[in-house]
């Protein structure tokens, strides 16, 4: 365990060095959801809420309502683009090294996952929680609930980011994913407008997003006051995306590992 936590720790520390080396960049990971969420909010002030079939949306806390939006999106997105960032590390030859030492595979991809999760999202964070603290009469909290899903919340980002980093790694152009996984999981996660408006169409894409069920559990817990019996099924399907993402990512990487001793080369396809 103690070699499991060195791992992961080794790496997060890699690709602070490696990304977060310039304090100027925290500017460029806050302007750019900060102002996705003016656009939002601006947007959303020329329509009339009041009559909204939405329990948890009304006038009071419509900006807490895509606060929480943004502030999960930038979790998410941080780790799409870790693994984007990732990916390069084939083509410079350091995944090579990786594999010739002892390293555990998934703490190598944990490690990576982790670091850009809390580093990456950390400014737009502070920023939501000030904002939310200066209109917090527009909060409704179910204090304990909120603790659970803030937990499960957590736990199911660095997964979708040990994930990704593992398709990442194993692909000869990824690219295609990251703009799968970008903008989409913007519209259809319910980050911007409720799922629950959208059309069925709409609404089967937003079931292949993570980001979707915690983000709906959030915004219940926090502008509802729903317990845990309210979201129950939100937490049951929480767990089972949890559980689905670990082994997925276990299976990938034995599979690719089966297929680098085989032909001696990390590309899987």
């Amino acid at each position: 365990m103690t070699g499991f936590v060195k791992v992961v720790w080794a790496e997060a520390y890699k690709q602070h060095r490696n990304y977060f080396n310039n304090k100027m960049i925290y500017i460029s990971l806050f302007l750019w959801p900060v102002f996705s969420f003016l656009s939002a909010y601006y947007s959303y002030s020329a329509f009339d809420v009041k009559g909204t079939i939405i329990s948890y949306i009304n006038e009071e806390n419509i900006l807490i309502f895509l606060l929480l939006g943004y502030m999960a999106m930038s979790f998410f997105r941080s780790v799409v683009q870790s693994a984007w960032n990732f990916s390069r590390e084939r083509q410079s030859g350091t995944l090579e090294y990786i594999y010739l030492s002892p390293a555990n595979r998934f703490a190598v991809l944990l490690g990576n996952a982790l670091s850009s999760v809390f580093e990456s999202a950390i400014v737009m964070l502070i920023f939501g929680l000030i904002m939310i603290s200066i209109n917090s009469s527009g909060l409704n909290i179910n204090l304990w609930s909120l603790v659970l899903v803030l937990g499960i919340f957590m736990v199911m980002a660095t997964l979708w980011g040990v994930f990704l980093n593992a398709c990442f790694l194993y692909s000869r152009d990824t690219d295609f994913l990251f703009t799968i996984l970008e903008e989409p999981m913007e519209i259809f996660a319910g980050v911007k407008i409720p799922v629950a408006i959208f059309p069925k169409w709409a609404k089967v894409l937003s079931f292949i997003f993570p980001l979707t069920y915690a983000l709906e559990s959030l915004r219940q817990v926090s502008l509802n006051g729903a317990g845990l019996q309210g979201i129950r099924t939100l937490i049951l399907v929480s767990f089972v995306i949890i559980l689905v993402l670990l082994l997925a990512t276990l299976i990938t990487i034995h599979i690719v590992e089966k297929h680098m001793r085989k032909t001696g080369n990390v590309v899987l396809f």
